[in-house]
C-alpha cells in the first residue's frame, strides 16, 4: 500500500458532493467555476482510483455518469478531510 495525499482540490470536491449529491462531472466544474477544470478532472480521477468516489449510470443521459461519494467507503470523510488539511498522508 502507497501512502500518498490526496489533491489539491479534493476538500472541495468532496464536500460539494455531500452537499449536493451525485453529480457529473461537468456539473462539477461549474460548481466549482474558481477551479480550473483540467485539475477538478484530474482529482475527480484519483479520487475514483482511490474509491472515494464512485461512478453510477446517469439515466437521464447515457452520455455522462454521475459521481458520488462512495458509500462504502472504509475511512470516514471526517478523518479523510482532516488528515489532508493538516498534510498527514494517508493509506488509500
Amino acid at each position: 500500500m502507497q501512502r500518498e495525499r490526496l489533491p489539491k482540490g479534493s476538500v472541495e470536491v468532496i464536500g460539494l458532493l455531500e452537499d449536493k449529491g451525485a453529480l457529473t462531472q461537468k456539473e462539477i466544474i461549474e460548481s466549482l467555476n474558481e477551479k480550473k477544470p483540467r485539475a477538478i478532472r484530474y482529482t475527480v480521477r484519483q479520487l475514483l482510483d482511490r474509491a472515494v468516489l464512485v461512478n453510477r449510470a446517469n439515466f437521464d443521459d447515457m452520455r455522462s455518469s454521475l459521481i458520488g461519494i462512495n458509500p462504502e467507503m472504509e475511512i470516514s470523510l471526517l478523518d479523510l478531510i482532516t488528515k489532508t488539511k493538516t498534510g498527514q498522508t494517508i493509506t488509500a
